[in-house]
């Protein structure tokens, strides 16, 4: 019996866009040809030839910058990993540093006007015990 292939690499990640919508993103990478095919939900998104070294690839889901990485860690073995990357400036991203700030802007707000409150209370309280 001729020996058997190795089993080509393969990884998949489940990921909840956004919108709340659920994608299934999948990597092989070829173990003789280092061919690598990237899908979402069974459809190819990227092919690329011969990946012998380190390298990203960036897929949109939902609005979220999705990256899949292939790290070379020396001879003929790679580490695969699947992030969102939310310090990119993607539209999304921009929306929720804004809505950050605008969060940021009010609590700030909040404390000033609390602190007011406090040494307005203070001061009328002083007032009348002098008077």
């Amino acid at each position: 019996m001729p020996p058997r292939p190795a089993p080509m690499p393969q990884y998949s990640w489940n990921i909840t866009g956004h919108q709340g919508a659920n994608y299934k993103l999948g990597l092989f990478h070829g173990d003789k040809t280092h061919h690598v095919v990237l899908h979402c939900n069974d459809r190819v998104v990227q092919i690329d030839f011969e990946v012998r070294e380190s390298k990203t690839y960036s897929v949109f889901l939902d609005q979220e910058l999705c990256e899949v990485s292939i790290d070379h860690t020396g001879g003929n073995h790679y580490d695969y990993s699947c992030r969102i990357n939310h310090e990119a400036k993607t539209p999304l991203n921009q929306l929720r540093k804004s809505h950050r700030d605008s969060q940021s802007r009010m609590e700030r707000t909040r404390i000033v006007v609390a602190g007011c409150v406090v040494l307005l209370v203070f001061a009328l309280l002083l007032g009348t015990s002098l008077g």
